[in-house]
């Protein structure tokens, strides 16, 4: 054999023996786990404690118990329980592949059926019976056979087919029936087992002995032809020819604790129900797997009916309350029920040995052994963090940093709060630690064991994370001022420079690159800028944070709290997790191996063996009830999706509260929501099961439904009807009397247009009329304005040339005077000359003429009234009424007439007299007023 033969050979074994002890180190963890236990009180479901009895509909996908109050629904949101007329206990229920729901009870017997409404309604088989003492038997079983509907008490047998009861005649006095793959057994009191063929009863061969005990399963194995019979005192298999003990472990413990109930799943392995211990999951083999009782979560240690669901979940049917085992769920829990452990924090397996940092301390549990944790001594308070580095585990706790050999604790550093140990990139003999205050650095000693160095000196601050660049720089996530960048000196004894980023992450890692999650979204560290930019990987996703693995597989936890996994670029896939699963602002996902998980919770860690075991969930979410405001009578229940037609609701039926709900029995399923034609957006995901829309308008809408756990969506149509004013016909009758309103206000209108125009043309009209009017007397005005002008203008030289003439007059008489004066000296005949020359010139008819005609001119009709009033005047009265209208005096007026003063005195007394005007009235202003 060659050597290159035999080194192949060591390795395959090398590498076998390591995988193997992978692979047993899983399933050792996982054996510490359970699976996923819900529990419905009494309180819950609000009806009794005892639950005899489980089905499920094939149709609906619901859950039916058979209550001591009735029978009680269960469609993954919300129960319900429906009484029996009589309010008889329910012992049996079962659901037919047509979705009918039948039980059973005192005297009773018959089906529920959806009525209109959607809600069950009971129909009763029992007058079919004829046989009077059914009423005092209670229906304990129910079985569909090829046959028909198989119901059987402890004394009788019957079959219900096509609309009749027949009664079976039975081998002797009967205690339960079984179905067993497509058989059905019967156990008779001190006979034994017989299986029903049609309606014949063929014993099954050395089965007497099991007439002495209660039989509660008849089941098939992983063996062709060979069925398991539980009994209460014992488990046996049964070959076709003799029984024999199925498991001896098995067989004691259901002898001790006496069996009730019991299944066996899809998967080949078994379930059973005992009245002492609760449950007990086996392997096909009948090795045990779980216990499951009241120590470890089960509400109450009395089974009294087990069924598995259609997802592979187990439904127990307790003396108290109902409780389900998620089988379908990969995760598995280990629940610290007892408050021992507290919050886990980080967790590490290490030399086949598990380690959990919690809130109370460091426990360790061998994987080897069954032994329980135990607290490692010196570690007791708050501790974060486990590491393994170079073969030593090491421990950041409250207290400082510890080295953890085997049971005990040697403190490395009492620096508080050991948050984050890594090894250095540029320099992997150093480890670098991320503290309450500050940054801690750990090297080698001599004997190759990890000591405290040094603190980084020139900066102080929480940090609870950092990474490390690959040119040396470290980002840190400190708890005070956001992300800083740091660049260490070459010996990381002090910081060279430290520069704020100006964002605050939730968490950091590192992957390909350095990630942050912040309220801006997923962000990356761009190098080249020294700054953290958007994502484009994750610029879809909603993180609250990240998880990498070195696998390449990313987790992320989103805002609603919900977890997913990046199962191919840009697809994520809900992950399908209990309420309150990961620790707040402390979640924690550790990875055990290449393909398992270890979730860190709040009373305890989760399980996930592989990632490959979860697949995206097809349960379709269900629109299950609408209800309308003070409308109860309108209320509609839907058991399935895909209601044909559309709901049509008056107008003042606009306050609808729709009910949600989703089979997804195995997981905390949330709900949202888009209600077409009323909202823009689906709505966040929401524990809700319900949901109200307050005053919708008239329209049709289509709520759209879709759960945090699935990919499918439920759809429901409805409309909101106008009312009778606003319906077709009232909307055609307004449309025809808006147009003959229309029609008449635009006749109106045009009267209006016309009678305007009218009245504009008129007042236009009287408004021309009066602009002529204007113009009229404005042109009179003018006129007026130039005849003043005229008559100032002529008075003006009226009275200059009257002055004149009063002037040339004085003047020649002055000269006449002068001359009469010089006659004395002088010759006759020549001064005589020139006396009668100057005469000639003193106020002469033509001058006065000429003053006639510019005083009619200013003082117009003057003499023509004058005359008229006075005809007596003479032409010498007139020209001294003239000269009075002037206003001149008598001297001026004896210079014109070129006579004395006297004389015009007496002028003036002789027109008075013709005037007739008495001695107290004064000539001239008389003459004025004129």
């Amino acid at each position: 054999m060659s050597k290159r033969f035999l080194r192949s050979m060591c390795w395959l074994g090398f590498w076998g023996c390591f995988f193997l002890t992978k692979t047993a180190l899983s399933q050792t963890l996982e054996s510490l786990c359970l699976p996923a236990l819900y529990n419905h009180s009494h309180l819950t479901y609000k009806a009794d404690r005892q639950n005899w009895k489980i089905t499920q509909s094939p149709v609906t996908q619901f859950m039916y118990f058979a209550n001591s109050k009735g029978l009680l629904e269960f469609d993954g949101a919300r129960w319900r329980v429906y009484e029996l007329p009589n309010k008889q206990i329910v012992r049996s229920v079962w659901a037919d592949t047509d979705g009918l729901i039948y039980t059973g009870a005192l005297g009773e017997f018959g089906y529920w059926k959806e009525n209109a409404k959607g809600v069950l309604q009971y129909h009763s088989l029992k007058k079919l019976v004829h046989d009077q003492a059914f009423q005092n038997e209670e229906i304990w079983h129910i079985l569909e056979t090829p046959a028909g509907i198989l119901f059987q008490s402890f004394a009788f047998m019957y079959l219900y087919q096509g609309g009749k009861v027949k009664k079976l005649t039975t081998p002797g006095n009967i205690l339960f029936t079984f179905q067993a793959g497509k058989a059905f057994y019967l156990e008779v009191i001190d006979k034994g087992l017989f299986e029903l063929k049609g309606e014949r009863f063929q014993k099954i061969a050395a089965s007497e002995f099991l007439g002495k005990e209660a039989i509660y399963t008849v089941a098939t194995t992983a063996i062709p032809n060979e069925l398991l019979i539980g009994t209460n005192k014992g488990l046996y298999r049964f070959d076709g020819k003799q029984f024999s003990v199925f498991n001896q472990e098995l067989h004691d413990f259901i002898r001790t604790n006496q069996l009730n109930a019991a299944t066996r799943l899809r998967n080949g392995n078994y379930v059973f129900g005992t009245i002492r211990q609760g449950l007990v999951l086996t392997n096909q083999r009948g090795e045990i797997l779980y216990k499951i009782n009241q120590k470890n979560g089960l509400q109450n240690n009395t089974v009294l009916s087990l069924f598995e669901d259609e997802k592979g979940n187990v439904w127990v049917g307790l003396d108290n309350g109902i409780s389900m085992l998620a089988l379908s769920s990969p995760f598995k829990y280990f629940e610290d029920l007892e408050g021992k452990i507290g919050t886990v924090y980080d967790i590490m397996t290490f030399q086949n040995t598990l380690y959990l940092a919690t809130n109370h301390g460091v426990f360790a549990k061998s994987l080897t052994s069954k032994a329980e944790f135990q607290l490692i001594r010196g570690l007791q308070g708050q501790a974060w963090d486990l590491e393994v580095f170079d073969d030593q585990l090491l421990c950041g706790h409250n207290n400082g940093t510890y080295r953890i050999e085997g049971d005990k604790a040697v403190q490395l550093s009492n620096i508080t709060g050991g948050w984050q140990l890594k090894r250095a990139l540029n320099k992997p003999s150093m480890l670098i630690q991320s503290t309450y205050t500050k940054l801690c650095l750990y090297e080698k000693d001599a004997q190759g064991k990890w000591v405290f160095k040094h603190t980084m000196e020139g900066f102080s601050n929480p940090t609870a994370q950092w990474e490390e660049l690959p040119d040396g720089r470290l980002i840190l996530n400190t708890k005070n001022a956001g992300l800083v960048l740091l660049q260490p000196a070459s010996d990381y004894k002090t910081a060279k420079k430290v520069t704020n980023l100006g964002l605050r992450a939730i968490n950091l890692l590192k992957q390909d690159k350095i990630y942050v999650t912040s309220e801006k979204g997923v962000q990356e560290f761009d190098q080249k800028q020294s700054k953290f930019i958007p994502s484009a990987r994750f610029e879809e996703s909603k993180a609250q944070k990240l998880f990498a693995f070195s696998d390449k597989s990313w987790w992320e936890l989103t805002i609603s709290g919900g977890l997913r996994l990046l199962k191919e670029p840009n697809q994520w896939q809900v992950v399908p997790l209990q309420n309150n699963f990961l620790v707040d602002d402390y979640e924690t996902i550790v990875s055990h191996d290449s393909v398992a998980r270890i979730f860190g919770r709040e009373n305890g860690f989760a399980f996930l063996a592989s990632t490959d075991l979860l697949t995206q969930n097809n349960v379709r979410p269900l629109i299950r009830g609408l209800e309308v405001e003070q409308f109860p009578e309108l209320t509609q229940y839907y058991s399935k999706n895909g209601r044909s037609g559309e709901i049509a609701l008056k107008y003042n039926q606009n306050n609808l509260r729709f009910k949600f709900s989703s089979t997804d029995f195995a997981s905390s399923v949330k709900y949202s929501y888009w209600l077409e034609n009323a909202s823009k957006d689906w709505s966040d995901f929401s524990d809700n099961s319900v949901k109200e829309f307050n005053n919708l308008m008239p329209g049709s809408y289509t709520l759209h439904l879709k759960t945090n756990t699935g990919l499918q969506e439920a759809t429901l149509n409805f409309s909101i009807l106008p009312p009778w004013y606003w319906n077709l016909w009232s909307k055609l009758v307004y449309c025809l009397f808006f147009c003959l309103i229309c029609f008449f206000l635009y006749q109106w209108h045009k009267r209006r247009l016309a009678a305007e125009n009218e009245r504009l043309q008129q007042q236009k009209a009287l408004e021309l009329k009066e602009q002529k009017e204007k113009n009229r007397q404005e042109i009179i005005r003018i006129r007026n304005e130039q005849l003043e002008q005229d008559l100032v203008r002529k008075s003006e030289e009226l009275a200059n040339s009257t002055m004149e003439l009063i002037k040339k007059n004085e003047l020649f008489q002055e000269i006449q005077a002068k001359v009469s004066e010089m006659q004395v000296h002088s010759k006759p005949n020549d001064f005589q000359q020139l006396s009668k020359w100057i005469e000639t010139h003193i106020s002469t008819g033509k001058d006065w003429q000429v003053f006639e005609q510019n005083f009619n001119q200013v003082h117009e009709q003057f003499f023509k009234k004058l005359m008229e009033n006075y005809p007596d005047l003479s032409k010498g009265d007139l020209k001294l009424a003239a000269y009075l209208r002037m206003n001149l005096s008598s001297k001026e007026i004896s210079q014109l007439l070129n006579i004395t003063y006297r004389s015009v005195e007496l002028k003036r007394y002789r027109l008075r007299k013709k005037m007739n005007l008495g001695q107290d009235e004064n000539l001239a202003e008389f003459m004025m007023s004129f």
